[in-house]
């Protein structure tokens, strides 16, 4: 039988130093920080000839990339597989949706995804953390408390992340550890009762900026001792513990205690590339004609500054001190010149080649079909004669599929962003957590979270109302923008006559089954208008009510005009919240 064996705090940083020089080997190779600094404006195309400002294509392309696949709070669906927790799967659907806002995962989401725009991969961090207090009991003995507690899923930067490169192919699930470097101030960790081996540490690591030089000491805290550590999780030990360089024997050693399946670490990346830990980033592949392009444009640039401002005179005509005050160009400045001469005259304009315009367009449209954009998602004007919209839709059609796949991708990684936060709030969710709801009355909440304590905005739980096992879905395209276009567009499809009779918004001859009305509710929740929602949400209450006998009197505003098989309800176009939207 395999023992592990044990690693002493010594190991653990040649790994760990191992580790950092592969991945170093794989950032040189590939660019990333020329990526990093592209993203900032600064491309280092330079020559004696030319000097132009560059095009920031990569800023473009990174920021259209993540506004298109992620825009919203995805909305997760959760779906009992084994019920242990009555009403569990109704009380953790409305949880987890708040968990994503509370902890503002759609800010930490996109740092991780500009990363992996430009580096190739994100990280995301799991845990939970816990003030401790304590206190005297009745019979005398001190007892523990939570003081303060937190369930967190924080972004971490790509270098400050390493990991088992040995057989790891698919960061982070077959990783055998992942090292997460922290840098905290030294007076914190030796004022921290949880380290241990702290009376003689001294700061090691200098304050440096993000490429690496030293910032001037004017600009720094002198009063500031920084201290850096690595806090590694060792999936074979089941341990995590914390390593420094300067100091012997381990900082901190605990038992790895998360419940949920895997490392608490996401690794989010569009280009795996077989066999190798590290994936491959997008401006790599456009690199090429990204400079190229800057080049052919400084070009055409410096043609036209040239050419523009050149001037030619006979030569004795004019001193030089004469063409010196010339060159100066002050209004009203008098310049003399030899009887006879003629004036400076400006050279003949050279005619730029026509062929540096097509070659420009060759290579946009090169870049086009590496990265699946287009010109007008990007903000841009579109490349055709008579801009129709047919031709603008052919543009974009292109890549649909391409940002399908990319979509499908992020929808897959907020699913185990949401199983692992689940987990997290299972385990550890023993006090009794508020969630706010909107778009339901106080009688609402009270009968869907029976048993729960509850007030007109929203409801309490614990652990203990959400456990069992579940399926965890993000509603397909749920992140992507619905902006007024778009829900103008929705709604003019619902006022459709027979879209609206099938989904049961208007009157028809014939009643709406089942199926029409569930995409109904698909449709309308689109708009993420509550008052359009919780009208339909009445309607079809109203339309699936039983019917009254004819023995029971009805009075002459319930009756329902004759010749019609529906009661009469209110109709979605009278809600006064869809004007504010047309």
């Amino acid at each position: 039988m395999y023992k592990q064996k044990k690693i002493d705090s010594a190991e653990w940083l040649k790994r760990i130093e191992r580790a950092q020089k592969f991945r170093d080997q794989v950032r040189d190779k590939q660019g990333w920080q020329r990526f990093l600094d592209y993203y900032e404006g600064d491309y280092n195309v330079k020559g004696k000839a030319i000097q132009s400002p560059p095009i920031n294509m990569v800023f473009g392309y990174v920021q259209t990339g993540i506004a298109k696949i992620y825009f919203r709070d995805p909305y997760i669906t959760v779906n009992p597989t084994k019920v242990i927790s009555p009403n569990g799967a109704r009380i953790l659907e409305h949880v987890i949706n708040y968990y994503f806002r509370e902890l503002d995962l759609k800010n930490e989401n996109a740092k991780v995804l500009l990363d992996t725009y430009l580096i190739g991969h994100g990280w995301l961090k799991y845990g939970y953390r816990a003030d401790i207090g304590s206190d005297q009991a009745a019979s005398g003995e001190p007892s523990e408390y939570i003081k303060n507690e937190e369930i967190f899923a924080t972004y971490v930067p790509w270098d400050d992340i390493l990991f088992d490169v040995t057989l790891c192919k698919d960061p982070p699930h077959d990783c055998k550890w992942i090292a997460h470097r922290i840098i905290k101030p030294l007076e914190e960790i030796k004022g921290n009762t949880e380290f241990k081996n702290t009376e003689l540490l001294q700061s090691n690591v200098s304050v440096r900026d993000a490429k690496g030089e030293k910032i001037d000491d004017a600009l720094k805290d002198s009063d500031l001792e920084l201290f850096e550590y690595w806090e590694i999780n060792d999936k074979d030990s089941g341990m995590i513990v914390c390593v420094a360089d300067g100091m012997d024997g381990y900082l901190q050693e605990r038992d790895n205690t998360y419940e949920m399946e895997g490392s608490p670490f996401s690794m989010f990346k569009f280009n795996p590339l077989p066999g190798k830990p590290y994936p491959l980033s997008d401006i790599s592949l456009i690199e090429p004609q990204v400079l190229e392009r800057i080049k052919l444009r400084a070009g055409q640039i410096n043609h036209i500054k040239r050419w523009s401002r050149q001037l030619s005179i006979e030569k004795g005509s004019m001193s030089k001190q004469e063409m010196e005050k010339f060159s100066q160009g002050i209004d009203g400045a008098i310049t003399e010149r030899e009887k006879g001469s003629q004036p400076p005259t400006p050279i003949q304009y050279a005619q730029m080649q026509e062929e540096t315009f097509q070659l420009d367009d060759l290579i946009q449209r090169d870049m086009d079909a590496v990265i699946g954009q287009t010109d007008v998602e990007r903000g841009g004007v579109a490349r055709t004669k008579t801009d129709t919209l047919g031709e603008l839709k052919e543009q974009t059609a292109g890549t649909s599929s391409r940002s399908a796949k990319r979509q499908d991708v992020l929808e897959d990684y907020l699913e185990e962003v949401a199983r692992k936060l689940i987990s997290l709030i299972q385990q550890f969710q023993t006090t009794p957590k508020y969630i706010q709801i909107t778009g339901m009355s106080q009688e609402e909440i009270q009968q869907a979270f029976q048993g729960l304590q509850s007030d007109a905005n929203g409801f309490y739980f614990t652990r203990d109302d959400i456990q069992g096992e579940y399926s965890v879905d993000v509603k397909a395209g749920s992140t992507l923008p619905m902006n007024r276009e778009n829900r103008i567009k929705v709604i003019e499809a619902l006022l459709n006559p027979a879209v609206a009779q099938a989904i049961g918004i208007m009157q028809g001859h014939v009643p709406p089954t089942q199926t029409g009305l569930e995409l109904g509710k698909e449709l309308i929740r689109e708009l993420d208008l509550k008052g359009v929602e919780k009208a339909y949400e009445q309607q079809i209450q109203a339309l699936t009510a039983p019917q009254l006998p004819l023995s029971v009197p009805v009075s002459p505003q319930s009756q329902a005009v004759p010749g019609s098989i529906l009661p009469q309800v209110p109709q979605l176009p009278n809600v006064p919240e869809l004007n504010g939207v047309i």
